[in-house]
C-alpha cells in the first residue's frame, strides 16, 4: 500500500478510536475504571497478533480492520485514563502525582518502545513485535489490577 493509503487507513481508525474513547470514558464513569482498562489491555495484547497479518495482506479494508481494532482497544484504556490517574491521589498531591506518574511512565514505557519494536522486526519478525506488545499488555493488566477502584471516589475527599 502507498503511504497515502496507509495514512487514510490510520485516519479512519483514529476516528473510530475517538468514538470508543468517549464510550469507554462514559462506561467507566458508571461501572468503574479498572474493568474497562483491564479489558482494553487484554484486547490490545491479543489484537497485536492479528494486526500485523491483516496489514501485511496489502488489502485496504483488512488494514483498516486491524488498525481500528488495535486503536479501539487502546482507546478503552486511554478514555478513562485521566480520571483514573487523577482519582488515585489525594487533593494535596493530585496534580503532581498524576502528572509525574503519567510522564515517567511515558518516558520509561514509551521512549524505548519504537526502538525495541524496530529491533525485533529487523532481527526476528513482526511476530516478536506482537509478543512484545502482548507482554506490555500483561504488565498493564498486572499494574491496574493492583490498584484500587476509583470511580466512586469524590475528588473533594481524600483518596
Amino acid at each position: 500500500m502507498s503511504r497515502d493509503t496507509v495514512l487514510v487507513a490510520v485516519l479512519i481508525s483514529s476516528a473510530i478510536m475517538v468514538a470508543v474513547q468517549f464510550w469507554a470514558s462514559a462506561y467507566s464513569d458508571r461501572h468503574g475504571r479498572r474493568g474497562i482498562f483491564i479489558l482494553g489491555a487484554a484486547l490490545t495484547g491479543l489484537s497485536a497478533f492479528a494486526l500485523f497479518p491483516l496489514v501485511s495482506t496489502g488489502n485496504f479494508w483488512l488494514s483498516v480492520l486491524g488498525i481500528s481494532a488495535g486503536l479501539s482497544f487502546v482507546g478503552m484504556m486511554y478514555g478513562p485514563q485521566a480520571a483514573f490517574f487523577t482519582e488515585l491521589f489525594s487533593t494535596e498531591v493530585r496534580y503532581s502525582g498524576a502528572s509525574l506518574g503519567y510522564q515517567l511512565g511515558a518516558i520509561v514505557g514509551g521512549a524505548f518502545a519504537p526502538a525495541i519494536a524496530t529491533f525485533l522486526r529487523a532481527e526476528y519478525s513482526v511476530f516478536w513485535v506482537a509478543v512484545y506488545m502482548a507482554l506490555a499488555s500483561i504488565l498493564t493488566i498486572i499494574s491496574v489490577a493492583s490498584l484500587s477502584e476509583t470511580y466512586k471516589t469524590s475528588l473533594t475527599e481524600e483518596s
